[in-house]
């Protein structure tokens, strides 16, 4: 969450709050997130967490996520460039936030969820339904490659794991 765009993060938590997100046991992380965030109580309180987050400096990531980059940036440039911008800076008019600061396994994670139906079905979460909808028919390979790219070509800030840092090298 460090660093995305207020914007963003004031209409996921205000989704999270209100039941349009985070009610599904199956998606266990977004079911925990909606019954943390039912306990906001007010949006004095709402506007604040996703200022401070927004305020954050983004976290560097290890890169988890390998796939074809080439074939990722085409597949970026067909599919995602429209809602996100062609360096994934985002474009709030078409309710596309940044993937600038979206470590891959979390990015690959949401892509699933949205492909599956397990993200974006609620009927009043537009955008959501929009991202479902770009999901489907993408194969795990693809998406892959585009987590790949988007991520190895303006994602976080890279940062060596503590396996390379230290284990013995063969």
């Amino acid at each position: 969450l460090h660093g995305m765009e207020n914007w963003y993060l004031l209409d996921q938590l205000e989704k999270f709050r209100s039941g349009v997100r985070g009610q599904n046991p199956k998606n266990k992380s977004e079911y925990l997130m909606g019954i943390g965030a039912r306990k906001i109580k007010n949006d004095y309180e709402l506007a604040y967490l996703a200022k401070w987050f927004a305020d954050q400096k983004p976290v560097p990531a290890i890169r988890t996520v390998r796939g074809n980059l080439e074939e990722g940036k085409d597949l970026y440039i067909q599919r995602c460039a429209s809602c996100h911008g062609e360096n994934g800076e985002g474009n709030r008019l078409a309710g596309g936030p940044s993937l600038q600061r979206l470590e891959g396994w979390y990015f690959l994670e949401q892509m699933r969820k949205f492909r599956s139906g397990e993200r974006g079905y609620h009927p009043k979460d537009i955008g959501g339904q929009a991202m479902s909808a770009a999901a489907k028919g993408i194969s795990d390979y693809n998406l892959r490659s585009i987590v790949a790219y988007s991520v190895d070509t303006f994602g976080p800030e890279e940062v060596i794991s503590n396996r390379e840092r230290y284990a013995p090298k063969k």
